[in-house]
C-alpha cells in the first residue's frame, strides 16, 4: 500500500517543528508515527487522531511510573542514610538506578532529633552532587524524616505520591 505524499510532507512538516521544540518533543513522537500511520492505513483521520492520543497517553503514563520510581528509589535511600545518622553526623548517600540515568549521590548531615509519643523525626539537610564546569557542585536542601513503623519516611507531601495515585 502507497503512502500518500500528504501524509508524508505533514509528517515530515511536524517532525521539523518538533526539533524545535527539543527533548519534550520525544514523548509525542510514537503518538505522531502511530496516528499518521493508522490515517494512511485506514484512510480515517480521525481513527488516526484517536491512535495518536492513545499513543500519547500511554507513552506519557509510562514515563511518569519510572520517573515516579526513580524518584521514589533516591527519596529513600536520602532518609536511610539520616535514619542511620545521630544529630551532627554526616554520612554519604548515592542511588544507582537500573538504567544509567538519574544515579545521584550526596550528602546528608542530621541537625536535630524530636522524640515524642507518636515518632521520632530528625531534621537533616541534604546535598545533591552535580557536575557543572567540570567540577562538582552541591546543593543543598532541607529535609523532615519520621519513622513509621520500622521504615523513615520523609515528612513532607511530596515524595507521598502513592497515596495520589499517578498524580505526580
Amino acid at each position: 500500500m502507497r503512502v500518500p505524499a500528504r501524509i508524508i510532507a505533514i509528517t515530515l512538516i511536524i517532525g521539523a517543528f518538533g526539533g524545535l521544540a527539543g527533548c519534550s518533543m520525544i514523548a509525542t513522537l510514537p503518538g505522531i508515527t502511530a496516528g499518521a500511520a493508522t490515517s494512511s492505513v485506514t484512510g480515517n483521520p480521525a481513527l488516526g487522531l484517536t491512535v495518536a492520543v492513545a499513543t500519547n497517553a500511554a507513552v506519557d503514563a509510562g514515563v511518569k511510573y519510572v520517573m515516579k520510581r526513580f524518584s521514589a528509589a533516591e527519596q529513600q535511600e536520602i532518609a536511610n542514610a539520616i535514619a542511620q545518622s545521630v544529630p551532627g553526623q554526616e554520612r554519604r548517600w548515592q542511588v544507582e538506578q537500573p538504567v544509567p540515568y538519574g544515579n545521584n549521590k550526596g550528602r546528608t548531615i542530621v541537625v536535630s532529633e524530636s522524640v515524642n509519643a507518636l515518632t521520632t523525626c530528625k531534621k537533616a539537610l541534604f546535598s545533591v552532587e552535580d557536575i557543572a564546569d567540570g567540577k562538582t557542585v552541591e546543593r543543598w536542601y532541607t529535609l523532615d524524616v519520621c519513622k513509621n513503623g520500622q521504615y523513615w519516611l520523609w515528612a513532607q507531601a511530596e515524595p507521598s505520591v502513592k497515596r495520589w495515585g499517578s498524580l505526580h
